[in-house]
């Protein structure tokens, strides 16, 4: 794990009791830890491996369950033994923004359902399917996938696939949860729908009016949010129809993510500006006053909530603070629903900080200068 820049951390438990640890690699490829990243090692003969997938995308798990997913580019990788086997399935365009619909009754663990997002020149995708295979993955991408051999990430990252030029000039693909890769001019967003954990999909245009670039279920109803800088829509039948884009009040500026605690508390993050709280469903927005000192310089930042929901965190950069001669990098964290906040960015250098992924009460942060970082026992 040298001369690399983490992607993302794919989290699942395994069979000899730690956690696996999938994480996409830009000037590599994928690499894998079965110990919580201990050690790492990859796939070894008799495993299909996602070596197809080559440099960039990324993906996550699904609570406890030992199913995630991985996308990048225009394929998608699905695994349902804690990351050791992948199957690979092929779709229209570069897809992202995935959510999962969770068990009655649990905040974490997947029920089945999914949801995704990719975009498209208008005209050139409407309606369509496509199933992951075991076997795809090693027949399209010059056999990075293939069972007879053990992986090797040196090896699998001399493969030439369609398009790694173009993304080489303009950087990795990279993965937000919960959000699409900024689509193209003159494209289209189609919702994607899956029944079997992402192991198949099919998908359709969404209306002009709703063209969004991100999702968010609610864990503790049936709500599937989508949203755009400038639009925050729900649906209550798994995404068949929307509700028009909200007007409620302080509902303001241009929205980046939203963050779902239940039907009545949930927090949008804003580009350049201070993060907004419901606590009425969505009727009302007001202002995170407790961490407006992050926002002061129009930054940007992600946020990430625990699995019970009662921990927030904001975490990310603010690149302007280098001319400033000031520290940028930012990892926040409240208890109470954002009215308070400590600062917990610690001992961190790196000022390409990625995805927050929570797995139980440890807290994993992905870096693009310093791999994945994690904050055991960040709940208490």
């Amino acid at each position: 794990m040298r001369n690399n820049m983490a992607l993302s951390a794919i989290l699942s438990p395994n069979e000899q009791g730690s956690r696996s640890l999938v994480v996409n690699l830009w000037d590599w490829n994928v690499g894998a830890s079965w110990d919580d990243g201990a050690t790492w090692a990859g796939w070894t003969k008799g495993e299909a491996s996602p070596g197809s997938c080559g440099e960039g995308g990324g993906g996550q798990g699904m609570g406890r369950s030992r199913k995630a997913i991985m996308f990048h580019r225009n394929h998608f990788y699905n695994s349902s033994d804690g990351g050791r086997n992948w199957a690979r399935g092929n779709l229209p365009a570069p897809m992202g923004a995935f959510v999962y619909v969770r068990q009655p009754g649990s905040r974490t663990e997947p029920a089945g359902a999914c949801f995704a997002l990719f975009s498209a020149p208008a005209g050139q995708v409407l309606r369509g399917r496509s199933r992951s295979s075991a076997g795809g993955a090693a027949a399209a991408g010059g056999g990075a996938s293939s069972p007879d051999r053990d992986y090797s990430p040196e090896l699998d990252d001399e493969q030439e696939e369609a398009g790694e030029d173009e993304e080489a000039a303009g950087g990795p693909q990279l993965y937000s949860p919960g959000l699409l890769p900024p689509p193209r001019a003159g494209s289209v967003v189609h919702l994607m729908t899956s029944s079997d954990f992402g192991g198949s999909w099919s998908w359709a245009p969404l209306q002009p009016s709703l063209q969004p670039t991100g999702l968010e279920v609610d864990p503790t109803g049936n709500g599937l949010y989508a949203f755009n800088a400038d639009c925050l829509s729900v649906s209550s039948d798994q995404g068949r129809s929307w509700s028009p884009c909200s007007q409620a009040a302080g509902l303001t500026g241009r929205l980046h993510q939203l963050l779902v605690v239940n039907t009545r508390v949930m927090f949008l993050t804003r580009v350049g500006a201070v993060p907004l709280r419901t606590t009425d469903g969505g009727q009302s927005w007001h202002e995170l006053g407790g961490c407006a000192h992050l926002f002061k310089h129009g930054a940007t930042l992600d946020g990430s909530l625990s699995w019970s929901g009662r921990t927030l965190v904001l975490h990310g950069a603010d690149l302007g603070a280098i001319g400033r001669g000031e520290y940028g990098t930012a990892v926040w964290r409240s208890t109470n629903d954002g009215d308070d906040w400590t600062d917990e960015t610690g001992d961190l250098v790196t000022i390409s900080p990625g995805p927050g992924v929570w797995y139980e009460d440890d807290f994993y942060l992905v870096t693009r200068g310093e791999g994945v970082t994690v904050k055991r026992q960040f709940e208490r």
